[in-house]
C-alpha cells in the first residue's frame, strides 16, 4: 500500500485551503491581484461555502488581504516582510542546524548528501524552481532531526511565506548563486558534529539568501515603475 493511502481524505474546505494557498505560493495568483469568490470557486471547482472557510484561514495567515471596500487581494511582496521573515529564520534555523549536528546519524548524513546532490544538479542546469524545492527539503530534514519541537512549530508559521518569496524571486532570475556551496558547508559541519559551525553556516546561508531576495525585489520594483 502506498504510504499516502492511509491518510484520511481531506474535507472539501481543506482541499480548497491547500489548493488556494499553493496557487499563491507558486505565483499563479500574483501579488496584489484582486480575487473574487465566484472566480476562485470556478477555478477550484467547489461551492462557495468551503471556499469562504478557506479564504478565512488564508486571511488569518496573511496570504489574502481584505481591503476596506470588502474586496479581496493576494498579499503583496514587500522588502520589509521578507527581511523580517528571513531574519527570524536565521535565528531559528541556526539553532536547528546546531541540534541537527548533534543528533545526525550516518544515515541522516547520507540522506542529506542525496538532497545536496539534487541541489547541485538543479543549480548546474539552471532549474531555479527545483533548486528552491530541494533547498527546502534540505532545511525540512534538519528540522525533523533537530528534536526541537517548539522551534520547528514556530518556524512552520513562516515556512510557506518564505517559500513564496523564494519562488517569486526565482521566477524573476537566478536564486542565491551560492546556495549549493552554502548547503555543502552546512552539511560538512553537521557531518563533523561541529555544532557551532553548523549554526553559523546556516545563519550565513539564510542571510545570503535574504540579500539576494532584497536585491531582486528592488530590481523587480524598479522595472515595474519604468
Amino acid at each position: 500500500m502506498n504510504r499516502f493511502d492511509a491518510r484520511p481524505r481531506r474535507l472539501s474546505k481543506d482541499n480548497a485551503y491547500f489548493a488556494l494557498k499553493q496557487k499563491i505560493i507558486e505565483g499563479e495568483l500574483k501579488p496584489d491581484q484582486i480575487v473574487r469568490e465566484e472566480n476562485l470557486a470556478a477555478l477550484l471547482g467547489i461551492s462557495r461555502t468551503p471556499l469562504r472557510e478557506a479564504i478565512q484561514r488564508l486571511e488569518i495567515e496573511d496570504f489574502l488581504i481584505r481591503q476596506p471596500n470588502g474586496r479581496l487581494k493576494v498579499a503583496p511582496i514587500t522588502m520589509k516582510e521578507v527581511e523580517e521573515i528571513f531574519l527570524i529564520r536565521s535565528m531559528l534555523e541556526g539553532f536547528i542546524a546546531k541540534h541537527a549536528a548533534k543528533n545526525a546519524t550516518s544515515e541522516d548524513i547520507q540522506n542529506l548528501t542525496t538532497v545536496l546532490e539534487k541541489i547541485k544538479q538543479s543549480f548546474q542546469h539552471g532549474y531555479n524552481q527545483d533548486l528552491v524545492s530541494y533547498g527546502f527539503e534540505f532545511h525540512d530534514y534538519l528540522s525533523e532531526i533537530s528534536g526541537l519541537k517548539t522551534f520547528v512549530k514556530i518556524l512552520d508559521l513562516l515556512r510557506d511565506h518564505a517559500l513564496r518569496y523564494c519562488r517569486f524571486v526565482s521566477m524573476h532570475g537566478n536564486w542565491n548563486t551560492l546556495a549549493d556551496e552554502e548547503h555543502s558547508l552546512i552539511l560538512q559541519n553537521i557531518a563533523q558534529k561541529n555544532q557551532e559551525g553548523a549554526e553559523k553556516a546556516m545563519q550565513d546561508h539564510i542571510l545570503s539568501s535574504l540579500s539576494t531576495a532584497l536585491e531582486r525585489i528592488k530590481e523587480i520594483g524598479d522595472k515595474s515603475e519604468e
